[in-house]
């Protein structure tokens, strides 16, 4: 909460308090016949019942109005309260016009009291009765979330502040026309006290909502806020502190009739000309503030633009019309242009298929997450670009910054690794199959033999080379997925059967028993690659069996979040600390327990599963914690995709 929001809060409360109390105190004042409750004081008029009770219930009903939010029945009793302030006003005019102010609701009270004979001698000042009669109302009528019920409450309460700055400056003022200054306190029927509570209490109004109407004005930090906080006050206090003090000094002699209004005068000018000055000087202060964040904003702005011209790749700026604002240097180097001329011109310049190009998880470039395009230079040879767009920040019409990163030379040593390890897996297949084919005709011999240790032996070559195989397919799997040169063979299938048809086929007969498959029966068929996504399933539940306790339950579901096809596989493991279960799906890596459990692994399942799944634009990730088991999610779409999907808002709604 604003500072100045905290202080006009706690004028509202103050205000509401002070009117209770001096109500109260005059009117105990009346009952009891003392007159320095009844007047504050010997010299100044006494305040009359009326005026006490209208002050009482006005502040009564402002103490109800100052919560934000309250109840129907705290709410009606305070408008209940403003309404009768509005008739004890009413009734004040009423009686002063009719008798004088010696009837109405003063005798009344007077004759409860039993003090008939102490009824005041001044004539009832008019001031006081409209002050509560416009107050009033403007208590009814403060009604948060009511805007323009606010702002008739906000021009009630200025007229009733009006008055009562009226009844205080006349008060004061007074002797500066009356030759002689002690008899004129004495016949003032608008007390002193009774004029500063009112004008309390209209300013309490005022702050009851002070982020609403005219208070608003005040406390907001604007231009027009900030110098109002400062001159208002000025202006409606200068002229009665001006005149109390002209009257002080007349009191002891120090001031001559004569000399007090021309003195007055010379005050009221030297005030305005200080109004003046004090206004200059507000705005001075804003104006220097103004230039200081002009100037650190221009330093900041000269930063980016150094930044952006010494950065290693390509950058433009483009705004919403897909048109450059701004190219560095290394754009100017890459593509050929000179950046005058490419300011203002279409982005399809420089890049003729659009920024939006296909995800880099459909391509080499899928670890950094950009997207693939094909640049074009000024002499029409073609660029492999990784583009990554990024909203600027603070800017509301879409105008972007993009990374055109050249992957020409990553391109290049993709394909000499892909080379590499077709090569190298190539020459290691065929001596491997013909070890293989050699060890399983061994194997048989032994076994007609009858020479059992022998066979065992032979079966443990079988199955170290069926081992070293599924290492080379992985290899090879894992560099035909980065490369982006895998065609998906995609048929609409039924989910739930297709994951039926894995745990019948793939899952150890011994151990099909632990599997719970829980599915949606309304899921519609879904374009999938059943081959590769069912090694993704044998993964997620071969790892399932490996890593929890011997009979515990492993649980699959099957469900539709929105546009995504979502299954999940959970069991009762140990589970995962946070730093294994962000890199569970790095290529390579392997769990300090995983290494533990079976030392042959290479790391390289999770990580092509990752690979499958996004090829499909899809979305794997893991849930654990330690001693809570693991749960594996992996999404696909239940469509095929036009563009890429965005799955990180998938895996908070389905975690």
């Amino acid at each position: 909460m604003p500072r100045s929001t905290a202080l006009v809060r706690a004028l509202a409360r103050s205000s509401s308090v002070a009117a209770c109390l001096v109500g109260m105190l005059v009117l105990v004042g009346w009952a009891l016949d003392v007159m320095v409750l009844k007047s504050m004081g010997a010299a100044i008029p006494a305040m009359r019942p009326s005026a006490a009770l209208g002050l009482m219930l006005g502040g009564v009903a402002l103490g109800l109005r100052l919560p934000a939010s309250t109840h129907r029945a705290r709410h009606r009793l305070g408008t209940a309260l403003a309404l009768a302030t509005a008739l004890v006003g009413a009734a004040s005019l009423v009686d002063g016009v009719v008798t004088g102010g010696n009837g109405g609701l003063d005798a009344l009270f007077l004759r409860a009291f039993g003090a008939d004979g102490g009824a005041p001698s001044a004539a009832a000042s008019p001031l006081t009765g409209l002050c509560l009669m416009l107050l009033g109302p403007a208590l009814a009528l403060v009604d948060r979330g009511h805007p323009q019920r606010l702002s008739w409450s906000d021009a009630l309460v200025v007229l009733a502040l009006m008055a009562a700055l009226t009844g205080l400056n006349s008060f004061l003022l007074g002797p500066l026309v009356t030759p002689a200054a002690a008899p004129y306190f004495q016949e003032r029927s608008l007390g002193l006290h009774t004029t500063l509570v009112l004008m309390l209490l209209a300013m309490g109004t005022l702050c009851a909502r002070p982020e609403l109407g005219l208070m608003a004005r005040l406390t907001r930090d604007t231009l027009g806020g900030f110098v109002a906080r400062r001159l208002v006050p000025v202006t409606l206090l200068g002229p009665p502190v001006l005149g109390l003090t002209l009257v002080l000094l007349d009191l002891t002699g120090e001031l001559s009739h004569d000399a007090k209004l021309p003195l007055f005068a010379t005050v009221v000018a030297a005030g305005g000309a200080t109004l003046v000055l004090l206004a200059a000087r507000a705005l001075d202060v804003l104006d220097t503030e103004r230039m200081r964040a002009t100037a650190a904003l221009e330093a900041s702005e000269e930063r980016f633009r150094t930044f952006l011209d010494t950065a290693p790749d390509p950058m433009v700026v483009v705004d919403a019309s897909g048109r450059v604002r701004f190219a560095n240097a290394e754009a100017e180097r890459v593509f050929g242009y000179r950046r005058q001329a490419l300011l203002g011109r279409e982005v399809a310049l420089l890049v003729p298929g659009g920024l939006q190009g296909p995800s880099a998880g459909e391509g080499p470039g899928r670890a950094t997450g950009g997207r693939l395009v094909t640049g074009q230079r000024q002499d029409g040879t073609g660029v492999p670009l990784e583009v990554r767009l990024s909203p600027l920040e603070g800017e509301d019409d879409a105008t972007r910054i993009a990374i055109l990163r050249d992957v020409t030379e990553r391109r290049d040593l993709e394909k000499l690794r892909e080379e590499y390890v077709g090569l190298i897996s190539h020459d290691l297949r065929n001596p491997l199959n013909t070890i293989n084919l050699r060890a399983h005709l061994l194997q048989r011999a032994l076994h007609e033999r009858k020479l059992e240790r022998e066979g065992h032996m032979a079966q443990a070559i079988i199955h170290n080379v069926e081992w070293m195989s599924t290492m080379i397919e992985e290899l090879l799997e894992g560099s035909r997925l980065e490369s982006g040169r895998v065609t998906l063979h995609r048929e609409a299938r039924d989910l739930g059967r297709f994951l039926e048809e894995v745990l019948e086929r793939d899952v150890p007969p011994d151990t099909r028993e632990r599997f719970r498959l829980h599915r949606e029966e309304s899921l519609p068929p879904v374009p999938i690659d059943a081959a590769r996504l069912e090694r993704v399933v044998t993964n997620l539940l071969t790892n399932a069996l490996k890593y929890s306790p011997k009979g515990t339950p492993v649980d699959v579901r099957l469900s539709a979040v929105h546009d995504h096809a979502v299954v999940s596989v959970t069991n009762q493991g140990p589970g995962l600390s946070a730093r294994d279960a962000a890199r569970l799906f790095d290529k390579y890596y392997r769990t300090e327990d995983g290494r533990l459990q079976d030392g042959k692994g290479l790391g390289l399942g999770l990580y092509i599963s990752r690979l499958i799944v996004e090829a499909h634009s899809g979305h794997i990730w893991v849930e654990s914690e330690p001693d809570r088991g693991i749960t594996f999610f992996f999404s696909v779409p239940l469509q095929l995709p036009g563009a890429p999907t965005k799955s990180e808002p998938l895996r908070q709604r389905t975690g």
